[in-house]
């Protein structure tokens, strides 16, 4: 049986396809154009097996997870905690709607201190998050990481099918982009999902263009719109992405280059040789057309959703705007942009926050940095012209790697170049995420030449190991990098070792110190700040409140701020306090308190302070208008309530002070300070079980010694002295040093008989605080139950000297106390006289009226004894006592009378 064979089909080369074949088959023969060294590698017309392409897919994968494993066990840090915590648009019970009309921080965007970051589909992510895992910190990293991953793996992806055609450089250039140090922040960082998110939709657009445009045609000078819904799709994600990063919107821009310079190349070369565009160039011109459409339609959007204001920033955030000398400016913009580049090509010193003198000014001509910018930009402007020659000579495949690798680098970094509109930062390492796209594919581009351009065989396997030196390299150091943000004090101590000129560093370790209480070392990072850079409001200001009380650089502090920033609230509230507290000017107080709610009026801690200013002035119904407006102003902040409560308690009204007490711990059954104010109120009442109750809940959920001390007290005043002793114990274990503590410790102790121990602690506590002047009174006491009484008499004498400030209430019950003593060692007219003191002080006493009544009777002064008795006896009509000694006088009258009557 015959085998039937095929014909044999003609030879051409792997440039061709069928259709030209068949399209040609008549034409006259021509020299077949030869094939160039600078074309990728021809196997890019052949399919790639999908085991290859999913091998290569999971390495990078594999690649993102180990470079970003552990990232995942990362706190809220640095931005996070103001666009995740403090972020109510996150929250369920804040309507969706709020997202569209607040920037990325919360604020609403018409407000003058507000952003001007609109990212509200980036927000939306964060409020799934929360949805499924509220504040949960593991949820957010493990997002931003599978973001990151998915975004490696595109890319990889878009640099096979629509870059090299190849895919050893295309995997190369993904390895760098997995792997690249530089991304730590965008990614380990949970604010940077924006940026990552929004890399994933600037391929994901620039790849759905291309697909949306026919295949090259040879014979063609400009491509026609294959699918206008692919088209449509592309610009719809490029909108999207300015609502997740500003900066997203630049990829309809590079749609636009990419489609003149590359897929239309043809049609504009002839265009610039003949002068005039034919009618087909209409796809390419309604392409254009629609994409610039909806960029201004965007831009007119954006522009409203200012309200007419940009942003705020001071030269705190970006010095180089504020350089009075346009020559300064500019240099130091284009250093910058050196500085940037070379950030993305050798990643060695990275940093949180590049503020603040992290990078001097370029203020000289003769500044030995502008021979780096001069080198940076002859680099690029050989790129570009080479890119240009590609152009004109039909060097279609270098054109589209150099073009697309220049878009990517250059497009999406323009926003935040200061060359159009100022920003607020120096050098941001989340805003080179997208950019580091193009330098990823440069570097992989040159190594790939290098291979191709040499005839050795060794030089390829040099250049293959030299890459997965680099992405080893670049692994290592993105592992090391990731615990940098994993928590608050590991992030701005790295800020202070790597940039320790970095003002702006020292201020954020600073806060951090302040928050957790290490004082001191605060201090000296805050004054660090200002030796840096004097002019720093909130460092003058969270200095002063750090400083103690006797410190006369507190109220300097305090002005200073005001000076730098006529705006700064804080430090008007801060220097209100102050000047409240310690100056006792509360004119002056209420004056600054009100410009603080000028300057902003939802400041609801100054309306808070003001009421309580006014409440101690005795303006009870102003005082009382301002609570209320702190609880309309933060309707879910327990403090509003507890403030409002002790408001109550001032004016004595102890029902409604219980009423917001409760609303507190309504909203955070954990508060501390409201459970302790509920409980002595509760004491005030008489309800000693609920006070106490009150006081072991509060203790249940933090051991203070403030409060032990409380329950102490009370123990102490219902004879459960034991427990009182208990209890004063664990509290000195807390603060051992605490005179008041040791006191009420020592009074336990006598009421028990342990004298010597009571007035051994007493001692101490008036060796270490010789003005403390209560411990004399105690001591007093317990020389009083001893029967000392000279003693007594002569600690009470120290206390009346020290005290000054004693109220009259105060004042009569210690002259009672020291006449009684008087009284007993006999000394009769010392008695009468501090009784009569006593008296005076507080004419209300009964039992000092009664006492002194006694004296007088023990003297058959009958009429001033009578007197006294009486006075007493108005007071405590139902006294037993008082009742007997008139009986008694009565009688020592009568008796006297009739003394009298026989002599």
């Amino acid at each position: 049986m015959a085998i039937k064979r095929k014909p044999k089909s003609p030879h051409f080369s792997h440039e061709q396809n069928s259709s030209q074949f068949n399209n040609n088959m008549n034409s006259p023969k021509v020299n077949a154009p030869s094939l160039k060294r600078d074309s990728p590698i021809l196997s890019s017309r052949i399919p790639l097996p999908n085991f290859t392409k999913w091998t290569y897919c999971g390495i990078t994968v594999v690649l993102c997870i180990l470079c970003y494993w552990n990232s995942l066990n990362g706190d809220f840090v640095h931005d996070d905690i103001m666009a995740l915590k403090d972020n109510q648009d996150i929250r369920p019970s804040t309507p969706v709607g709020e997202i569209f009309l607040n920037d990325f921080w919360g604020k609403r965007m018409a407000d003058n201190t507000s952003h001007k970051s609109y990212r509200p589909l980036c927000v939306l992510t964060f409020r799934l998050n929360y949805y499924f895992g509220e504040l949960n910190p593991i949820g957010y990293h493990a997002v931003n990481v599978a973001l990151h991953t998915m975004t490696s793996v595109l890319f990889l992806h878009v640099c096979h099918r629509c870059v090299f055609l190849d895919i050893k450089p295309s995997v190369i250039a993904a390895f760098l982009f997995a792997t690249h140090p530089v991304h730590t922040e965008a990614v380990s960082g949970i604010v940077g999902r924006a940026d990552v998110l929004a890399c994933f939709l600037f391929l994901l657009s620039f790849l759905t263009f291309l697909r949306s445009i026919e295949k090259p045609d040879p014979d063609k000078d400009y491509l026609t719109t294959k699918s206008p819904l692919c088209l449509m799709l592309s610009v719809f994600l490029g909108a999207c992405n300015m609502f997740i990063k500003e900066h997203g919107i630049t990829v309809l821009g590079v749609c636009i280059i990419y489609d003149v310079m590359v897929l239309s190349r043809k049609g504009i070369f002839r265009f610039l040789q003949t002068g005039s565009l034919d009618m087909s160039c209409s796809p390419m011109m309604k392409r254009i057309f629609t994409i610039l459409t909806v960029l201004v339609l965007l831009m007119v959007f954006r522009i409203w959703m200012l309200n007419g204001q940009l942003p705020a920033f001071s030269d705190q955030d970006n010095p180089a705007s504020f350089a009075p000398h346009l020559s300064t400016r500019f240099m130091t913009y284009c250093y910058l942009l050196v500085f940037n580049g070379w950030l993305l090509l050798a990643p060695t010193i990275l940093c949180y926050d590049w503020q603040m003198g992290s990078i001097p000014l370029v203020e000289s001509v003769a500044d030995l940095r502008n021979l780096a910018t001069i080198s940076f930009i002859a680099v690029m402007a050989m790129i570009s012209i080479y890119c240009l020659l590609c152009f004109y000579q039909d060097k279609k495949n270098q054109l589209r790697v150099i073009l697309t690798a220049l878009l990517f680098l250059v497009i999406p970094f323009l926003p935040a170049s200061n060359l159009f509109i100022r920003v607020g930062f120096v050098v941001a390492e989340r805003i080179l995420y997208i950019p580091s796209l193009g330098i990823c594919i440069l570097v992989s581009h040159g190594i790939n030449n290098i291979c191709r351009s040499s005839t050795k065989r060794l030089v390829p396997m040099i250049c293959t190991v030299m890459a997965l030196v680099i992405v080893a390299l670049f692994t290592w150091r993105t592992i090391i990098r990731n615990p940098v943000w994993n928590t608050r004090e590991s992030l701005f101590k790295s800020g202070v070792h790597t940039l320790p000129h970095n003002a702006k560093a020292h201020y954020n370790y600073a806060n951090y110190l302040k928050d957790i209480g290490r004082t001191e070392e605060a201090v000296k990072h805050y004054r660090r700040t200002l030796e840096l850079y004097p002019r720093h409001a909130s460092a003058n200001n969270n200095l002063g409140t750090l400083l103690k009380d006797s410190d006369n650089d507190t109220e300097i502090l305090f002005r200073r701020a005001i000076e730098i920033n006529p705006m700064h609230v804080r430090a008007y509230f801060n220097l209100a306090n102050y000047v409240n507290k310690f100056g006792g000017r509360q004119e002056e107080a209420i004056s600054l308190l009100i410009r603080a709610i000028e300057i902003d009026n939802q400041y609801a801690d100054a309306y808070s302070s003001l009421a309580g200013i006014l409440l101690d002035s005795g303006r009870y119904e102003e005082a009382e208008k301002l609570y209320q407006n702190v609880i309309k102003l933060t309707p879910t902040d327990p403090n509003a309530y507890n403030n409002y409560g002790a408001y109550f308690v001032r004016i004595d009204q102890q029902e409604k002070a219980t009423e917001q007490y409760l609303k507190c711990l309504d909203l955070d059954p954990k508060h501390n300070v409201a459970m302790v104010n509920i409980a002595r109120l509760f004491r005030k009442m008489g309800k000693t079980k609920e006070a106490e109750d009150m006081y072991i809940r509060s203790l249940a959920v933090k051991r203070e010694a403030e409060t032990l001390k409380s329950l102490g007290a009370l123990y102490f005043n219902t004879d459960r002295h034991n427990k009182a002793v208990e209890t004063f114990q664990e509290a000195l274990v807390l603060e051992p040093d605490s005179p008041e503590i040791n006191t009420n410790y020592a009074q336990v102790l006598a009421r028990l008989h342990r004298f010597d121990e009571s007035i051994t602690i007493l001692h101490n506590v008036v060796e270490r605080n010789p003005s403390y002047a209560l411990a004399h009174r105690h001591l007093a006491s317990v020389f009083a139950l001893m029967k000392n009484y000279s003693e007594a008499i002569k600690h009470i004498d120290n206390y009346l000297e020290m005290d000054s400030g004693i109220d009259t209430k105060t004042k009569a019950e210690i002259l009672y106390e020291q006449g009684s003593n008087y009284r007993e060692i006999n000394k009769h007219q010392d008695a009468i006289k501090c009784y009569k003191a006593a008296v005076e002080a507080n004419p209300e006493f009964a039992t000092a009226q009664m006492n002194l009544g006694a004296m007088y009777h023990m003297q058959d002064e009958i009429d001033l004894a009578r007197q006294h008795y009486e006075a007493a006896l108005k007071l405590e009509p139902n006294n037993a006592i008082i009742l007997e000694n008139m009986k008694k006088l009565e009688n020592r009258e009568a008796k006297l009378k009739s003394m009298k009557r026989k002599t």
